[in-house]
């Protein structure tokens, strides 16, 4: 099966990681106005290939970021409205 979601992002977008130490593994979501994502482990798939998506997917958030953050210094740049990060 393949499926296909665009997320976009608005100021209702809230992101929380669920724990529960060694119980049961984290559950990360993303909860729109009227759409949600969330990621967790399952038993299917060994840990290590859970880690390594995990830790492949922190390294796409951070680009991201960084990608994000040159788009928004030329968005400020041609007079547009700036967002400031911490």
């Amino acid at each position: 099966m393949t499926a296909s979601m665009a997320f976009y992002a608005d100021t209702r977008t809230t992101v929380r990681l669920s724990q529960y130490g060694t119980d049961r593994a984290p559950i990360l979501a993303l909860d729109g106005a009227d759409h949600s994502l969330t990621l967790s482990a399952f038993d299917t798939l060994p840990m290590a290939a859970h880690l390594a998506f995990a830790r492949d997917l922190a390294a796409a958030c951070a680009d991201y970021v960084k990608a994000l953050e040159v788009y928004a210094a030329t968005v400020a740049d041609n007079g547009q409205e700036s967002i400031e990060g911490p």
